[in-house]
C-alpha cells in the first residue's frame, strides 16, 4: 500500500500495553502502513505531531497519562483520520465527537482494523 507519491500512509500508535501494542504495530505494518510510535501515554503522541503528520491514528482510549481524547482532539483538528482501539468506548459516543472515526474493540478483529482503517484513510482530508 503506498500513497500516491510511493511513499506508505502512516500511522500514528499510541497504546499503553506493550504486547499489545507490538502486535499493532506488526499488524500494521503487515498492512502496509509505516507507523509512528507505539506512544504508552497521550503526551507523547502529542509531542511526536511536533515532528510528523500522520495520514491516520489508531488509539487506546485509556493511556499512562490518561484519557486520549486530548491528543484525539488535536488529530481530529488536522484532519488525521482516527480509529479506536479500545474495550472502553461506545460507538455512539465516538460518531457524535469524531464523525468519520472508527471503533475496533479489544480483543482486535484483524479484518475490522483493516476495514476501519482503510475507511478512515478515504474519508481523511490529511491523506
Amino acid at each position: 500500500m503506498t500513497d500516491g507519491d510511493g511513499s506508505k500512509p502512516t500511522v500514528l500508535l499510541c497504546e499503553d500495553e506493550y504486547i499489545v501494542a507490538l502486535d499493532l504495530q506488526l499488524l500494521l505494518e503487515e498492512f502496509g502502513y509505516e507507523v509512528i510510535g507505539p506512544f504508552d501515554s497521550f503526551s507523547k503522541g502529542l509531542k511526536a505531531l511536533n515532528e510528523v503528520r500522520p495520514d491516520m491514528a489508531v488509539l487506546d482510549v485509556r493511556l499512562r497519562d490518561g484519557e486520549v481524547f486530548p491528543l484525539a482532539d488535536k488529530l481530529n483538528e488536522l484532519g488525521v483520520g482516527l480509529v479506536f482501539h479500545s474495550g472502553h468506548v461506545q460507538d455512539s459516543d465516538i460518531a457524535e465527537k469524531y464523525g468519520n472515526a472508527m471503533c475496533c474493540h479489544k480483543p482486535i478483529d484483524t479484518k475490522r482494523l483493516q476495514h476501519a482503517l482503510q475507511k478512515v484513510c478515504s474519508a481523511s482530508p490529511a491523506h
